[in-house]
């Protein structure tokens, strides 16, 4: 994996937030229709020159901090420095696995079936070497100890297997239900979302909303569908992780909108804490989570292009506009054996392919 000599200076947690246009940190402004933070300088000398932003409401910081403290001491800087970037063979790369030897597996969810595929390839020193490709209508995958690829497909019940010949099996039907994602365990274990038949939402009293845990053998081990209360856990589980303490990170999604919240629960289906974003912005479009060796959680946001690093308790440690920033649109995360974090991304203006960003996350949050 690429790597860097350079010396690099590390911005610590516990910073303010940067202001949008010039990055100084004497914040005083949120634009409310924007969404973004500001200086005083640059709030009359830049936003009100906005034709758009004339009309927008603009608050006082000191008014959202008493209403939401913490949100200046939440570090603004994710990542310290971007090493590569990877061009893929994909319009965009929505599902980004990395093994213990370093072989990348990437899936391209696309909006009609011919188009979506996998590739399972390895970093070189300038490019990415296609070692195998799967042209199905893929949906989610998941990589084993053994190497072995689990993949469940669009609209279906069954978890099967590719060789590295190209053959398929399938290991698992779980038939009526259909799956959504799929995930192995650092205990090899296998876990997946499931749906009952029919359109997905909106989401009744009798809805079947679950992920089922599966051991190595593939016998069901454990059901996590309700909370204490009796209430759904989940609503749509489009994408699952866990921890080294084998508690289940879900994207939970609520459907059209594709708005969501990040769903934590032990595998004793008890609820440690849902993630819905920061309060003080707007809707919250989880699309790709990786859990760093310190169980803190990664995710990949839609809306405002932009990272959030939350501990195992749902606080909120950091929040980095990444596109603003470096130029990258996330849409799928993991980490490589040496530690730096992968980003997944689509294309972008006249690109016609995918990205793959090699970067280094801060220390105080890996």
């Amino acid at each position: 994996m690429a790597t860097s000599s350079k010396s690099t200076s590390l911005r610590k947690a516990q910073v303010s937030v940067s202001c949008y246009f010039c990055k100084g940190q004497d914040i005083e402004w949120k634009c409310v229709d924007c969404n973004i933070p500001m200086c005083n300088s640059c709030k009359d000398t830049v936003h009100q020159g906005l034709q758009s932003g004339q009309d927008h409401d603009v608050v006082s910081i000191q008014d959202i901090s008493q209403s939401s403290p913490g949100f200046l001491d939440v570090t603004s800087v994710v990542i310290s420095s971007v090493f590569n970037s990877y061009t893929t063979t994909l319009p965009a790369v929505n599902t980004l696995l990395c093994s213990d030897d370093d072989l990348l597996y990437l899936v391209y969810n696309g909006q009609t079936s011919d188009k979506r595929q996998f590739v399972k390839g390895k970093i070189l020193k300038s490019s990415i070497k296609i070692l195998q490709t799967l042209k199905r209508n893929i949906c989610d995958i998941a990589i084993d100890k053994d190497g072995e690829i689990h993949f469940i497909e669009h609209h279906d019940n069954k978890i099967q297997i590719l060789s590295p010949a190209g053959e398929v099996k399938t290991v698992v039907d779980s038939s009526p239900m259909t799956l959504l994602a799929i995930h192995v365990s650092n205990e090899n274990e296998i876990i997946v979302g499931l749906r009952e038949p029919g359109p997905p939402f909106p989401v009744h009293d009798f809805s079947v909303r679950q992920v089922i845990i599966f051991g190595s053998d593939y016998k069901r081990r454990a059901t996590l569908e309700l909370d204490k209360k009796g209430n759904k856990l989940f609503s749509y589980a489009l994408c699952i992780r866990t921890d080294s303490k084998n508690v289940v990170y879900v994207i939970d999604n609520f459907g059209n909108t594709n708005s969501g919240r990040i769903v934590a629960v032990d595998r004793n289906g008890r609820l440690k804490f849902t993630y819905d974003g920061h309060n003080d912005l707007g809707t919250f479009q989880p699309a790709g989570i990786t859990i760093t060796p310190s169980d803190n959680i990664v995710v990949a946001e839609w809306t405002y292009d932009a990272l959030h690093v939350i501990n195992s308790k749902g606080d909120l440690l950091g929040l980095q506009f990444i596109f603003k920033d470096l130029g990258i649109d996330p849409y799928s995360l993991c980490f490589d054996t040496e530690g730096y974090l992968l980003i997944g991304s689509g294309k972008g203006g006249s690109e016609s392919h995918g990205k793959i960003h090699v970067v280094k996350m801060i220390d105080s949050l890996t």
